[in-house]
């Protein structure tokens, strides 16, 4: 029995969205079991986090499986445009990143913000791209980032209807890509320790202020979320690596990238820009949890944004649900 156009595309956006979400609940999962093992005050607030989670997916299921607008429609040569964008943004931020030695913060925030300035149309995908070009070269050579890249394009694809206005998106499909391709050519992953809080303490903080500036910028200044996150990442690979050293302000420059990322976030999704305060310090939260599972693989900061953000929306969603109804509303809802 032949498969309609309509069911084509439902399947489609059926396993991009069963792809991000098991990506970003498994990256929950893991680090709330990691906190548990070290300061469990954080663990309770992953693991409400990570029901909230499953909670906003669920709801978020219903626009992949009943979706079917005119915006929903698949459009070929926009679509394989929209392919190689996002394999020409892992590779040059790849290639800028490891082989001409200027980082992943600083390569992937110049690619945003030249994608934004000049190629609008495709500063998204090749932005997601930049994402997967953030991997490490002490995990992935060209020809492994290349896959990565070609994996990640094709989610991108797949995806393009589910999930939209959350940020946090575009690192969970790169880190999906960048997962794939290891797995596949069987290349080892990095690991550190779980972060102290004397370096968590600051962590938490650029965190707050990257999440927070990002969605300034891009919602009440107008810049839009790719290039307000590349100004605010490549600020923070700019200046916070000489005011508090290369180790240090490293890893606080790389929590700033996160954090851009949950600022990314629609107003579809988020009204207010305070909601970004948390979603700062949840994704501070994930980095130091989440640090011996899968490093050096480029989309694993915007896949803490992207679970940061939805299990953020699903707490709102889920105190709205438990407020008692207006006695208007519940005198009409006994009448009816």
């Amino acid at each position: 029995m032949p498969v309609d156009k309509l069911t084509h595309r439902r399947l489609i956006s059926i396993v991009g969205f069963l792809i991000l979400f098991g990506f970003t609940i498994w990256l929950y999962a893991a680090g709330t079991y990691q906190s548990f093992q070290n300061y469990a005050l954080v663990g309770v607030v992953l693991a409400v986090v990570t029901i909230a989670v499953l909670y906003e997916s669920g709801r978020e299921w219903r626009h992949a499986y009943l979706g079917d607008t005119e915006e929903q429609r698949w459009n070929l040569p926009p679509d394989i445009l929209s392919f190689l964008s996002v394999f020409a943004g892992a590779m040059i931020t790849f290639i800028l990143s490891v082989d001409l030695g200027h980082g992943a913060v600083v390569a992937s925030g110049l690619v945003g913000i030249f994608g934004a300035a000049v190629i609008k149309p495709y500063a998204v995908p090749l932005y997601c791209g930049a994402f997967v070009g953030m991997s490490s070269g002490a995990v992935f050579n060209h020809g492994g980032l290349a896959l990565a890249g070609a994996a990640a394009g094709v989610l991108f694809v797949m995806s393009k209807h589910v999930f939209n206005g959350f940020g946090g998106k575009l690192g969970t499909i790169a880190f999906s890509g960048g997962v794939f391709s290891a797995t596949v050519l069987g290349l080892p992953t990095l690991s550190d320790a779980v972060m102290q809080w004397d370096v968590g303490g600051l962590l938490v903080v650029y965190c707050v202020i990257g999440a927070f500036l990002t969605f300034v910028l891009s919602v009440w200044f107008g810049q839009g979320p790719v290039m307000a996150s590349g100004m605010v990442a490549l600020a923070g690979g700019i200046l916070l690596p000489p005011i508090y050293g290369a180790d240090l302000g490293g890893t606080l420059a790389i929590g700033v990238t996160c954090a851009t990322y949950a600022g990314m976030s629609g107003t579809n999704r988020f009204e207010q820009a305070r909601w970004m305060l948390p979603a700062g310090v949840l994704c501070a939260f994930i980095l130091m949890y989440t640090a011996p599972y899968l490093g050096g693989i480029g989309g694993k900061l915007g896949t803490a944004a992207f679970g940061a953000v939805i299990g953020i929306r699903g707490l709102i969603m889920i105190v709205d649900r438990l407020k008692p109804l207006p006695e208007e509303e519940r005198a009409e809802g006994m009448t009816s």
